[in-house]
C-alpha cells in the first residue's frame, strides 16, 4: 500500500436505542446499510483508499472512500463518495430503507444497521441500531488478570464468552448467575458486546 498522507481513525458511532423498526431514526437524506460482523479495515484498491469491514473468511466489504486519485475525499458529502465507490469492483454491504430494512436484517439474524447522512463528511452523521437482548449466564470461571467473568448459559451450559466486571469483580464468584445485555449472539453463539445489566444497581447479580 502507498503511504497515506493523513492519519486514518475509525469513526465513532452514537448508539440509538431500539424501540421498534419503524420508529428508528431516519428518513429522506439518509442511507441505510447493514452492519456486518467484521473488523473495521482500510484497503487500497487501485489508486483509491477504501474503508470497510474485513470478515473472518477474508472477504472485504467496502462502505466508504477515503482517497480518490490521490486526493483526500473525506470532506466530500457521502453521496459524492458513494458515487465514486459505485465505479469500483468491490463487495458492498446490503442497503435498504429505514425501519423495514432494519427489521429484515434483525429477522435473519444480522447484527443491525447503520444510518448515514448523505450530506455528511466522513465520520459524521452516523447512527447505528442493533438488536438488544437480555441473557442470564452462570460464571464458569473468573480471570483476575483481565477482570472478566467467563460465561456459560444458565440453562444449557453453552459457552457465551466473557464480560468485564471491572470494580464489581469481587462481588461475583464461580457459580454466580449474572443478568447481561448484549446485541444478540455471534455465529459462534457468544454474546455480542456483552455488558452487565444496569436497570437497577443490583440487577446484574441474580444469584451470588
Amino acid at each position: 500500500m502507498n503511504a497515506c498522507p493523513f492519519t486514518i481513525q475509525k469513526p465513532s458511532f452514537s448508539t440509538v436505542p431500539i424501540a421498534g423498526g419503524l420508529r428508528w431514526r431516519g428518513g429522506a437524506g439518509w442511507r441505510y446499510e447493514e452492519k456486518l460482523d467484521g473488523r473495521w479495515h482500510v484497503r487500497q484498491v487501485g489508486a483509491d483508499l477504501l474503508a470497510g469491514e474485513l470478515m473472518r473468511g477474508g472477504a472485504f466489504y467496502a462502505f466508504d472512500v477515503l482517497t480518490h486519485g490521490g486526493e483526500d475525499v473525506r470532506p466530500y458529502p457521502l453521496r459524492e463518495r458513494l458515487a465514486i465507490l459505485d465505479t469500483l469492483p468491490v463487495l458492498r454491504p446490503a442497503v435498504g430503507t429505514g425501519g423495514e430494512f432494519l427489521e429484515a436484517v434483525l429477522a435473519r439474524g444480522g447484527e443491525g444497521c447503520v444510518a448515514k447522512a448523505l450530506a455528511a463528511p466522513f465520520g459524521q452523521g452516523l447512527y447505528k441500531c442493533k438488536r438488544r437482548e437480555t441473557h442470564f449466564c452462570r460464571v464458569a470461571d473468573l480471570d483476575p488478570w483481565t477482570g472478566t467473568a467467563i460465561l456459560a448459559d444458565r440453562d444449557t451450559g453453552e459457552q457465551r464468552g466473557r464480560v468485564a466486571l471491572r470494580n464489581r469483580f469481587g462481588r461475583a464468584r464461580v457459580g454466580s448467575i449474572l443478568k447481561l445485555e448484549c446485541f444478540g449472539l455471534t455465529a459462534r453463539g457468544l454474546l455480542r458486546e456483552a455488558r452487565l445489566d444496569n436497570d437497577t444497581p443490583q440487577g446484574w447479580l441474580v444469584q451470588f
